[in-house]
């Protein structure tokens, strides 16, 4: 095998020279790899992520790539960082192996890459907000990366499979924003969220007259999506008729607008994500078999939480700074105490409930440093009565006893009044924020009329 090794450790050197008998050559530094680099054609290149900065690791890929199309590209890396593993990846290498990895298990990936690679070369983009979910440093995580890295460039459809609270939105939002058509619109709809008729006018749109009240043509999601990604959450809550809808899309690149006789044809990737078991559904007859083999020709799963508990301080330290900032808080971190509780509970609702523990926390924290007192009761394994059920309710219980709490101090009397403004103003930003600020689509969410709507916006600030 031709090899060529870049900033590589004496030991895997001696290795590599004891399993490989053609020709290996190493470089110490950028210049000398690089004229080695010209030199020849190689089958394999190692390279050692040392102290490289983000961007200059992911250039030298990219010059790899550029001078070794054939070639199978490997980092050895330590940084466990969406941007890195995903950039380079996307950029060409084959892979990303996380350190600490055995000498000879590297070999081994090695001997096999070389066998079975098939080269990407595909641009990077850099300095990309992915979403505050996908956090972390393990090898589970950072398969992850890996995958958005070798997906990105492909118009196929991708499905995110993972319980809920991984982070599926986040995962489709990174795809897109790897690819080279992240310039254009990504759309995002949480099919759960919406009546089937409501969501098929926002998704597909609809013709003047389609319907009492459709005064006039009504652009859909995918029309205003064209060119870039749609992520439909939640793909499982479609009933079959939309599902037949989305399949045709897929089929034949191009749909029908409500009450429309034209199809409209449209350039499009499509994201689905689940937290349900599809081939269980289609067993059952809820979901359409061909719909489920057309989306799940790339696939991402996402591991649960209780199988990387090793990034839960990262995630925590992660969170941290956001919670303070947003109450005012200085905690600096968690006690050794209550660490290990968090280590020890499985987290169910993964990443989303230890977000929402950590917030409750910092809310909850008089010092310095979260404590076990601070964290919830199923977290700590007592039974308070006050937090007995699921987390959403204990956290709304602690949320509003804060906010009464802070109506005594002031003084004021008006509990209801004051707390439930609090509760509506923000319901009716987030529908509307849902439905892209259409009153006519959130009045009928939130089942109030559209003067209602207008009223309340008024008085909120909302406009």
């Amino acid at each position: 095998m031709t090899l060529l090794g870049f900033r590589l450790d004496s030991s895997l050197r001696e290795e590599l020279e004891s399993n490989f008998e053609n020709e290996l050559r190493f470089g110490d530094n950028i210049a000398s790899f690089l004229e080695l680099l010209k030199e020849r054609k190689y089958e394999a290149i190692l390279i050692e992520e040392a102290n490289l900065q983000q961007d200059a690791l992911i250039n030298l890929v990219k010059k790899v790539v550029e001078f070794q199309k054939k070639a199978v590209v490997i980092i050895l890396g330590e940084s466990s960082n969406l941007k890195v593993v995903a950039g380079t990846v996307k950029a060409g290498a084959y892979d990303y192996l996380l350190k600490p990895v055995e000498d000879k298990e590297i070999i081994k990936i090695v001997e096999k890459s070389v066998k079975d690679f098939k080269l990407m070369a595909e641009r990077v983009d850099k300095n990309k907000n992915t979403g505050d979910k996908l956090i972390g440093q393990t090898k589970e995580i950072v398969e992850v990366y890996k995958m958005i890295g070798k997906v990105a460039n492909s118009r196929v459809p991708v499905l995110v499979v993972g319980e809920k609270g991984t982070g599926k939105k986040s995962v489709a939002t990174a795809v897109h924003q790897f690819s080279d058509w992240s310039n254009k619109p990504f759309l995002s709809i949480n099919c759960i969220s919406f009546q089937n008729e409501l969501l098929e006018r926002k998704l597909f749109g609809y013709e003047k007259g389609a319907f009492e009240g459709a005064s006039f043509l009504q652009l859909g999601d995918l029309e205003k999506a064209n060119g870039g990604t749609l992520h439909l959450g939640n793909i499982e809550a479609l009933n079959l008729d939309m599902q037949s809808k989305i399949l045709y899309l897929l089929q034949e690149g191009e749909f029908y607008r409500m009450g429309g006789t034209e199809p409209v044809s449209i350039d499009i990737r499509i994201v689905a994500t689940t937290s349900e078991n599809l081939e269980e559904l289609i067993s059952k007859g809820q979901f359409i078999d061909e719909l489920y083999h057309k989306l799940k020709i790339l696939e991402i799963t996402i591991p649960p939480l209780r199988e990387r508990k090793d990034d839960i301080p990262f995630i925590i330290d992660h969170y941290l700074i956001g919670c303070n900032e947003e109450l005012h808080k200085a905690i600096k971190g968690v006690s050794k105490p209550a660490m290990k509780k968090i280590m020890r509970y499985d987290w169910p609702g993964n990443v989303n409930e230890l977000k929402n523990a950590i917030k409750s926390a910092v809310a909850l924290c008089r010092g310095g440093s979260i404590l076990i007192e601070d964290l919830p009761s199923n977290v700590v394994g007592n039974k308070i009565s006050k937090r007995r059920g699921d987390i959403q309710n204990w956290i709304l219980g602690d949320w509003i006893e804060g906010e009464i709490a802070n109506l005594k101090s002031k003084n004021q009397r008006d509990y209801y009044g004051n707390i439930i403004s609090k509760v509506e103003k923000e319901l009716i930003r987030q529908v509307l924020e849902m439905t892209s600020g259409k009153k006519v689509e959130t009045a009928e969410l939130l089942g109030i009329t559209r003067n209602t709507l207008r009223t309340k916006m008024n008085n909120y600030g909302l406009e």
